[in-house]
């Protein structure tokens, strides 16, 4: 005897608002005294045996799910309903239907039914009042949930510790919460819409660096009993793909085999940077990350990460750093503080992770840490927890790395934290949105997924001596006219995205890009392009003289700089670049190597780049080249041509004494002709002072 999760929605939501209408007329009967406990017996239906058998043939089967715990109690709602429809006068019945919609997608209308219960008997269960207490907090009634919440306390004896301390808590949550919601976070809260949220729970939002693609899990019944998990008697975990098209998300896909795999869980936990690794979780074992890499348009085969990052406790969230080298990721292993503690990896010259460290006792509590994501400057965590100062069921935490050490975490504040659960919060690399799951809002049913709006500060009303030519403008149009979207504070930020194409058929490559930063001669960043497209995108962080290399296959490399050391600000760069053929008569720009002014001798920052062109000469052993250099037009043509020749010099030097052949390598100089842009500007004579790179023999 199982109702299905669709039938189960169909029936709450049709009879939704004329039995909440009714309700409301027998509260106030209720609680003036008019109305008298009606319990179900038999001597109470003399006139109606028809009706007192289906009512407790209702009751029974709602009473089959409630037994079953809290997992099940959205499942007794319509057969409770049904049986309080007969006899709204029943203090049991309106108690049950109550606690249900605590843990239900009616959690707000849960307050209605145990008004009346209590109002007909005040000791209609022992819980009646913590109850009661639980639908005043999760409607921000803060005075109301305490009295409440007070009142259930005095019944407890001192024995019941856990149950003491719980209450305790609850009461802070809701001083917390009356606080943070005195002084609102300025953001505005939207339901990313119906192509993706249904009356189905929808969560784990993943989101590309660009904000074009969200995966997102789901829980949407397909129709067989074999996709029933019987934990919770829901449709199993799958996950699911959108676009952002046009201005709106496009109709959501499920991702399929192999991602999503039967007869188990399966949840987006986390997304690489480039957006061509996807991490799982899967439910298998006590639940376990797997990652898959987008391969022509298609998912691999997932594949579970290895220990020390998979334990024999629960992993379900990771966020990764830019460079791909330090991973923070969630796990109820033995030796944390609480249920879900978040820990930190990081990996070595080979890939090899390290032994987690837990963050500590400053962000991970006794409760439970959920949904990790770090920001791309590498120093601004994001998480949610039911510890800290929350207000109520999960809430959205950020701490920030600095000086060693991380910051006491700060919650979000209301409206984007609510007293229920808030959670999977990520954010594109503009700052000026965020995505997360909240359950506790007007959305399409259960959890759904929602985009948050941050705004400036709010501009002060201005006095005006025009009379008014609107009638009936409220302060809100107000506030919305006067405030635009404004990116979180973070550090400046840049995103770099584009394609990659055969520079002769045009063709969408597989490649890779380094990212360099080439001060420090270090590594920031390595990712694909998207195998179909040939598409690319990737988060910078200003302040940093980036060297960029793209490599592919029977193709030369490509070299381009990107020097952001003085941008202050966002900014979006789209870079598309085209490969040349590894032929004879090929060529391409190095611009990652350097030279001092007027000087011929080799700067550290081109390591990088002439170790790339050593890689390139060793890989393809017969291969020959010409190092050709060029300057701009200013100065004597004579010096020029000798400048440009000794730079070219420079670097087959260095190439020869590294290894490679004399018989391979040949220099020339060009002085200023050939230029590539005007000289008549300071940005074109730094584009002609370069060297290329030539294939002269195969």
């Amino acid at each position: 005897m199982r109702m299905s999760y669709t039938v189960y929605s169909q029936q709450m939501y049709s009879r939704k608002v004329s039995r909440l209408l009714l309700t409301l007329c027998f509260v106030s009967f209720a609680l003036l005294g008019w109305a008298q406990d009606k319990e179900f017996v038999k001597k109470n239906f003399k006139d109606d045996k028809k009706g007192y058998r289906k009512a407790m043939d209702s009751i029974k089967k709602g009473d089959s799910y409630y037994l079953l715990g809290a997992h099940f109690y959205h499942f007794a709602i319509p057969y409770y309903m049904s049986a309080e429809k007969f006899n709204p006068n029943s203090a049991t019945i309106n108690y049950k239907i109550g606690k249900c919609m605590i843990y239900s997608s009616m959690k707000t209308h849960a307050a209605t039914y145990l008004e009346i219960a209590i109002s007909l008997n005040a000791d209609v269960a022992p819980d009646a009042h913590y109850c009661l207490a639980r639908a005043y907090h999760l409607t921000m009634n803060w005075d109301k949930a305490k009295l409440q919440y007070s009142t259930y306390l005095q019944t407890l004896t001192p024995e019941q510790t856990r149950q003491i301390t719980d209450v305790r808590k609850k009461i802070d949550e809701c001083n917390n919460g009356k606080l943070l919601s005195q002084s609102p976070t300025r953001a505005f809260i939207d339901n990313v819409g119906t192509t993706i949220n249904t009356q189905y729970p929808e969560y784990s939002p993943e989101i590309s660096s660009d904000g074009s693609k969200m995966i997102y899990t789901a829980r949407i019944p397909n129709g067989s009993k074999k996709s029933i998990d019987e934990k919770d008697g829901q449709s199993f975990e799958n996950i699911f793909i959108s676009y952002y098209k046009n201005g709106k998300w496009s109709p959501a896909e499920n991702l399929g085999t192999p991602v999503n795999k039967g007869k188990s869980n399966n949840a987006a936990a986390g997304i690489s940077p480039d957006g061509q690794t996807l991490y799982i979780y899967h439910s298998s074992r006590n639940g376990d990350i797997y990652q898959t890499h987008l391969d022509n348009n298609e998912w691999t085969k997932p594949q579970k990460m290895a220990k020390p990052i998979n334990s024999d406790g629960k992993e379900t969230s990771i966020t990764f750093s830019r460079d791909g080298k330090t991973m923070y990721f969630v796990s109820d292993r033995l030796g944390g503080y609480g249920m879900g503690d978040i820990y930190k990896s990081t990996a070595d010259g080979e890939g090899n992770w390290s032994d987690p460290q837990n963050l500590g006792a400053a962000i991970n509590t006794q409760y439970d840490e959920k949904g990790v994501f770090l920001q791309p400057d590498g120093n601004t965590l994001y998480f949610s927890s039911t510890g800290h100062n929350t207000m109520g069921g999960y809430d959205v935490f950020k701490t920030v790395y600095d000086s060693g050490h991380w910051s006491s975490p700060e919650n979000l504040g209301y409206p984007v934290n609510t007293p229920g659960d808030d959670i999977f919060f990520v954010m594109p690399s503009d700052g000026k949105h965020a995505y997360y799951s909240s359950d506790l809002r007007s959305g399409s049913g259960d959890m759904d997924i929602y985009m948050i709006t941050f705004l400036g500060a709010e501009k002060p009303m201005m006095v005006s001596t025009t009379p008014n030519t609107l009638s009936g403008i409220t302060s809100h149009i107000a506030d919305v006219m006067s405030t635009e979207a404004v990116a979180v504070p973070l550090a400046n930020r840049a995103i770099l995205s584009g394609i990659v194409v055969d520079s002769e058929t045009h063709t969408p490559l597989f490649a890779s890009i380094e990212l360099v930063d080439n001060k420090k001669n270090t590594s920031v960043s390595h990712f694909n392009t998207d195998s179909l497209t040939g598409k690319y995108v990737v988060t910078l962080v200003s302040g940093v003289n980036y060297g960029i290399t793209v490599k592919a296959d029977k193709h030369l490399f490509y070299s381009a700089n990107l020097d952001l050391t003085d941008s202050t600000h966002y900014h979006e760069i789209v870079k598309n670049i085209a490969m040349q053929p590894l032929e004879v008569g090929s060529h391409v720009a190095l611009r990652n190597i350097f030279f001092d002014y007027d000087k011929s001798s080799l700067r550290k920052e081109s390591a990088g780049e002439l170790v790339r062109i050593i890689d390139l000469l060793h890989k393809y052993p017969t291969l020959k080249i010409e190092i050709d250099g060029y300057t701009d037009d200013k100065g004597a043509v004579d010096y020029n041509m000798a400048l440009s020749t000794s730079r070219a010099q420079s670097v087959i030097n260095y190439l020869k004494t590294h290894g490679i052949a004399p018989g391979r390598l040949t220099a020339k100089g060009f002085g200023a002709a050939n230029p590539v842009a005007s000289n008549a500007t300071d940005a074109g004579r730094q584009l002609n002072r370069r060297t290329e790179f030539k294939i002269t023999g195969k």
